[in-house]
């Protein structure tokens, strides 16, 4: 279930951009066009899960918890579990020395729905018929309800097992275990993306005509000085001082019959071979 759940996202996601009418060259650049785009809005949620914390509906110690801990998309499926929890009534079924039995029903378009919440006592552990956390690993409303009947106002650790927003921070290595080392700066890596987004549709409209590729080679080439000019900065040229000058800023004389270096006029060549 989850393969084929990935698989139809995937689909629904790159149908956006492709289409069985595109030729080869076309899907190969809208694909990844479409990767693109995807990682600009990834980039996008990073920077606001590091700098951003989301505004909590129910003001209740769990949901203020999640909120600092999960991303923000995590944290609003999380959120909605909370409020539809207030909603749910428990009903004990069985218990005995190891375990607790609830049913949980809630009640939907005109239609009563109910899950079995079970609770270990020796392991502290909560588990439902719904299967949401086994899934999705966010707990679901049936348990939340189970929570609220016990007053745990604050999530276990051994519930927050994915969905962190410190997923990334964590080392990670090459093939041979050295370490990778990532951007230290989430604003510069939006900015590469946004530019990177905006230099793949340029390519893509130019690749429509030899006249569009002339002009954006043409284009990228101007602009490929100019960047270098002003990574450079303005420099002062240097003169190639000649030898001449050289030798007179050394104070050496040059010979005045010849204006070679290394002998007077007396010792020129030129005069000794004269008869």
């Amino acid at each position: 279930m989850s393969s084929s759940q990935r698989a139809e996202g995937s689909y629904g996601f790159f149908k956006q951009y492709i289409s069985r009418r595109n030729s080869l060259m076309d899907f190969i650049i809208r694909f990844e066009r479409a990767l693109s785009h995807q990682r600009q809005k990834e980039l996008v949620a990073d920077h606001v899960d590091a700098f951003e914390v989301a505004q909590c509906i129910l003001p209740m110690p769990m949901n203020k918890q999640i909120a600092t801990l999960y991303t923000r998309t995590m944290f609003q499926k999380f959120e909605q579990e909370l409020i539809q929890s207030t909603a749910c009534f428990l009903e004990l079924k069985t218990e005995d020395a190891s375990k607790v039995v609830f049913n949980v029903s809630e009640r939907k378009n005109w239609e009563t729905r109910v899950a079995e919440v079970v609770y270990v006592k020796d392991s502290d552990h909560a588990s439902c018929s719904c299967k949401r956390f086994e899934f999705v690993r966010i707990i679901c409303k049936h348990i939340l309800a189970l929570f609220s009947r016990n007053q745990i106002e604050y999530m276990p650790d051994k519930y927050i097992l994915r969905w962190k927003k410190t997923a990334k921070s964590g080392l990670v290595s090459d093939a041979i275990g050295n370490e990778i080392k990532d951007s230290a700066d989430p604003g510069l890596l939006i900015k590469r993306s946004a530019m990177s987004r905006l230099a793949s549709d340029v390519v893509e409209d130019a690749l429509m005509s030899e006249e569009g590729c002339e002009l954006l080679s043409e284009t990228l080439k101007s602009l490929q000085v100019k960047l270098k000019l002003l990574k450079d900065g303005p420099r002062r040229s240097k003169r190639v001082t000649g030898a001449k000058e050289k030798a007179m800023k050394r104070g050496i004389r040059h010979c005045r019959e010849c204006g070679h270096i290394g002998h007077d006029r007396r010792q020129c060549p030129r005069n000794l071979n004269t008869p």
